[in-house]
């Protein structure tokens, strides 16, 4: 028991215990009142200190910023060099100042006389933060009067961030349509057949840094996979599976395993990609193991693309921006756990309208052009969905693919 007392006296003489939130003598840390902006992935901790002679540790350390509000960060410091960690914290605010964004939304509408329309359900828009967005039409029309309204569309976000937009109505008698006439409408029954040549793609953009080649379906049919190879096409990404919306089951695409059994088997390099409507990031991430399941190990050359394009509905879905992002990272993290690496698929107009962070993984851009004005980064560029090339009797996409 005496030896007892004097390890703990000898505890006490050294200040072995210590309140780490007490801030020692002499030391000062002085902060300053912070706003960041929601989602600031620049925001750090070295941001909210005005002046200190203590040693921060977690300068360089991210500010969670995804909550709107006041917050609180631990500020972490030593002082005078000595193997104690204090604890400070500071509390920070969050502000969300960006307003939605209208996706898809005509300036004009004609109704009928008396028909009732909701024009919100017409139109695709999305925000940053809010899952829901509030839309509303502002302007006075009668829709048993025909003539011309000018409406604007407004939505409005939680933080009262408004975008508008203008619309004109036009309210219209309806036209009999049971009068008989002698017109007669002709309609061009040729399928379409132009397109532009593989070899016209590989001759303007084929080099050390660069592959050509396409990506498949269903839609595709049969393929001659060596005609293909024959041609000049050196990779193909095939459909694995399809998923038409969030409350339906996703399923293999029908031409899956012979499309990707004859492109080994012609020596292309091969890929594959899923058409995903993923509302929540455990859906995606069933959607990573079922595309596990059926992959069953199957070696690729290419990232395995995540195709989500199901923007004209894309309310219904209830995501921002973010939550959007998140279950495209999410069927990321999945994949990686599977061995496979991903990528995203989208467009250059919801690259920049709709998804977060593009920088920071890869991405298959589709920008039908024959010089893409997109100035973020991406590995491989859809150019055009009219590509013509032998052993395809349609016309296919043709994609450029960058080594470094």
């Amino acid at each position: 028991m005496k030896k007892l007392l004097i390890v703990m006296f000898i505890f006490l003489l050294c200040g072995c215990s210590y309140d780490e939130y007490k801030m020692p003598k002499d030391a000062y840390i002085e902060t300053e009142e912070k706003t960041f902006d929601v989602y600031d992935t620049y925001a750090k901790v070295r941001d909210v200190i005005k002046d200190t002679n203590t040693e921060i540790l977690n300068k360089k350390e991210k500010i969670n910023t995804e909550k709107l509000g006041e917050n609180t960060l631990t500020i972490k410091y030593k002082y005078k060099h000595k193997k104690r960690i204090y604890k400070y914290d500071v509390t920070y605010k969050v502000e969300d100042k960006v307003v939605p964004i209208f996706l898809s939304a005509s300036s004009t509408r004609t109704i009928y006389k008396g028909e009732e329309t909701n024009f919100c359900e017409k139109i695709s828009y999305i925000d940053n933060y809010d899952n829901k967005v509030t839309c509303k039409i502002d302007g006075e029309y009668d829709i048993n009067t025909p003539g011309t309204y000018n409406l604007k569309y407004i939505l409005e976000d939680s933080s009262n961030n408004i975008a508008e937009k203008d619309l004109t109505v036009y309210v219209i008698e309806k036209v009999n349509t049971n009068n008989k006439t002698n017109s007669q409408t002709n309609y061009n029954t040729t399928p379409t057949t132009s397109g532009i040549p593989f070899m016209e793609i590989v001759k303007k953009h084929k080099n050390t840094n660069t592959m050509v080649g396409i990506d498949v379906s269903y839609w595709q049919q049969n393929i001659d996979y060596e005609k293909v190879k024959a041609a000049g096409c050196e990779f193909v990404i095939i459909r694995l599976g399809v998923n038409t919306d969030s409350d339906k089951d996703i399923s293999e695409d029908s031409f899956y395993k012979r499309n990707i059994e004859n492109a080994k088997k012609a020596g292309l390099k091969v890929g594959v990609y899923i058409y995903t409507t993923a509302a929540s990031e455990t859906q995606a991430i069933d959607h990573a193991k079922w595309v596990k399941k059926i992959l069953n190990k199957t070696k690729l050359d290419f990232p395995v693309a995540y195709d989500f394009e199901n923007w004209s509905s894309f309310p219904k879905y209830n995501l921002s921006r973010y939550s959007l992002t998140k279950n495209y990272l999410a069927f990321d993290k999945e994949m990686k756990r599977t061995g496979y690496d991903t990528m995203l698929y989208s467009s250059m107009n919801y690259l920049e309208k709709a998804w977060m962070f593009s920088d920071t993984y890869p991405v298959w851009l589709a920008h039908y052009t024959d010089q893409t004005t997109y100035e973020g980064k991406y590995i491989m560029w859809q150019m055009t969905d009219k590509g013509k090339i032998d052993g395809i009797s349609g016309n296919v996409d043709i994609d450029i693919y960058y080594k470094e």
